[in-house]
């Protein structure tokens, strides 16, 4: 991995978004968790990750509508954003795209999965652009 990776992982189970993130901190990355959409964006108002993991189905405020609310900001780009959740149907993952996600986990996420996502995020997002072929689809190739 290439240098140290801010994560935010966001879920309102407090459990899943605490272990998950217990294990991107033992990947070396610093890690801080948000339990809402409300949250999250606060969050990021402050520091701006390199990699937000985000469960789609919370209360008040949806992952989906994070992701968007996230890509209209400036510079919004520059982060990879991962829905993780337990829906994998083709449906799900069309309004995964849709709504400006970069990739599309199910729960739980696979270590080599988590493993490909911090080491394709870049510190402090000068690298990265919304779009590029996610570590997935280039471990395809």
């Amino acid at each position: 991995m290439k240098g140290r990776k801010k994560v935010l992982v966001v879920d309102d189970n407090c459990d899943a978004a605490d272990t998950l993130a217990m294990l991107l901190q033992t990947l070396d990355c610093d890690c801080r968790v948000a339990y809402s959409g409300e949250q999250a964006l606060a969050m990021v108002e402050r520091e701006w990750p390199d990699l937000v993991i985000l469960d789609l189905f919370m209360p008040h405020m949806s992952g989906y509508d994070v992701a968007r609310t996230l890509r209209r900001r400036p510079d919004g780009d520059r982060m990879r954003l991962v829905a993780h959740t337990a829906m994998s149907s083709q449906m799900h993952h069309e309004a995964v795209v849709e709504a400006g996600f970069d990739e599309h986990l199910i729960k739980p996420a696979a270590l080599p999965d988590l493993l490909a996502l911090v080491d394709d995020a870049d510190p402090g997002g000068r690298l990265y652009q919304h779009g590029a072929p996610s570590p997935r689809e280039r471990r395809r190739a």
